[in-house]
């Protein structure tokens, strides 16, 4: 694991020096041949100043001070020597003139009246040399005036440039990592702040919320999806804090019926047909609390997308046809009507999950409806969905109630004093509708009671 403040930091400083040393090398390239044209100019300048005094018939200024080389380069550096035809030296400015290094090509070249310069090695010294043909009107001895320098001044200038450039490129990297690292520190400031408020909130629904820098237009967006995720957590704590309270409130039910049951029948010696009615009413409440079990396992294995489907295409009337026939069996004196479409009710989804969702409608609406109750199911079919419609003209249910009828064990308080349901059978009917990706609402029924609709995409969605 490595410090995105120290990252940017290091990135950006490199990044810097990089770019400075760059610059820094090709301003000191520049600086190097500015130097040297300048240098080339100024030995023209001064063969020319020689020519125009050979011309006036002056002769050659002559340093006698310093007698050194080494002194003679730093105060005068300039070296001018006068050749005939031969190339011997017959003027000069300096006796060390005399033993200046001769380019025999450039000086055949200055005889045609070419100016040339050249670059030579003269002992530990390498030296810039102009080569330039003596004025017409001269005697005949004056042929080639040659200029020369040392290139160790130059050589030094260059040296302090590049000395300057790399202290320059120093300071701005050092100046660079300074400044990049407060940059760095203040760009993830913000960022340790939404951490430490987001560590500040404790388990459970507390209704807390992330405002460090929500109104900053880069981090709403971080700020708006912790807050997102935090209200689904909130909302998924609630729905299990329900759920344990319910899932307990419906587990207890059967299991005090069964207690008080056995209880009595173990207080003194009964009949045995007692003792069989006790044993099938202890029955039923087993089969309760099994089918409480099997919803709890089949609503986990949904909600943990852990159920696969089994999709294929189902003439899903068939289905809704076959679940009324079985729940007339079980009506008790209640009315079960079937309405089949007017063109094919074909759909792909799992037929027996199907079959599920449409007994728990029809169980919801035998368990919770007077005996002399209508149920009516109906499928109807269009070119992309078939809907199924599951009704009854029982009592219903109040409107607050309908948007909540599929949460998990959610029942509205007149539905906790009646026996059946444990609140999960709409909640895993929803379930397998919305793993076949299509949609299931309750309304009121034109019928006077609750209608339920689902309907189901005739194709599988795409991946």
């Amino acid at each position: 694991m490595y410090s995105l403040r120290r990252t940017l930091a290091v990135r950006f400083s490199l990044t810097i020096f990089v770019a400075l040393l760059f610059i820094a090398l090709w301003a000191y390239l520049g600086a190097q041949r500015v130097l040297r044209r300048e240098l080339d100019r100024s030995l023209a300048a001064a063969a020319q100043l020689q020519s125009a005094a050979l011309a006036a018939g002056l002769p050659i200024a002559v340093h006698t001070e310093p007698a050194r080389m080494d002194e003679f380069i730093d105060m005068v550096n300039r070296f001018v020597a006068v050749r005939n035809a031969e190339t011997t030296v017959v003027a000069s400015n300096t006796y060390l003139a005399f033993d200046l290094p001769l380019d025999e090509a450039s000086f055949e070249r200055a005889l045609t009246g070419e100016q040339v310069w050249t670059t030579q090695n003269w002992g530990r010294n390498r030296v810039r040399s102009f080569y330039g043909p003596a004025p017409a009107e001269n005697r005949t001895d004056e042929a080639v005036v040659q200029v020369s320098a040392s290139l160790r001044p130059l050589a030094a200038a260059s040296r302090e440039v590049l000395f300057l450039l790399l202290g320059t490129v120093l300071l701005g990297t050092v100046a660079t990592a300074l400044g990049a690292g407060w940059l760095a520190g203040s760009s993830v400031a913000p960022v340790e702040e939404i951490t430490q408020q987001a560590e500040g909130i404790q388990a459970g629904p507390v209704d807390q919320r992330i405002t460090a820098h929500a109104d900053v237009d880069e981090f709403a967006g971080l700020v708006k999806v912790l807050n997102g995720m935090l209200q689904r957590l909130d909302r998924a704590f609630e729905s299990q804090r329900r759920m344990i309270a319910d899932a307990g409130h419906d587990l207890r039910t059967p299991l005090t019926a069964m207690r008080g049951q056995l209880e009595v029948a173990l207080r003194g010696e009964r009949h045995p047909d007692a003792y069989r009615s006790t044993l099938n009413s202890v029955l039923e409440e087993v089969d309760h609390l099994i089918s409480i079990s099997d919803s709890l396992v089949l609503l986990a294995r949904l909600d943990a997308g852990e159920l696969a489907l089994d999709r294929v295409d189902t003439d899903v009337a068939a289905i809704v046809d076959g679940a009324t026939g079985h729940a007339r069996a079980r009506a008790d004196g209640r009315e079960i009507r079937f309405t089949g479409p007017t063109s094919d009710a074909t759909a792909a989804v799992d037929a027996q999950m199907l079959s599920v969702v449409i007994n728990q409608l029809l169980d919801n609406c035998i368990k919770h409806t007077p005996p002399d109750t209508r149920v009516q199911a109906t499928v109807t079919a269009d070119a992309t969905d078939v809907t199924v419609t599951v009704e009854d003209d029982g009592p219903g249910l109040p409107a607050e109630v309908l948007p909540h009828l599929f949460e998990h064990f959610y029942r509205s308080d007149a539905a906790r004093s009646r026996t059946g349901a444990a609140g999960l059978g709409l909640t895993v009917a929803a379930a397998i509708v919305d793993a076949h990706g299509g949609t299931i609402e309750a309304a009121g029924s034109a019928l006077g009671g609750l209608r339920v609709t689902l309907r189901l995409p005739r194709t599988t969605p795409a991946a």
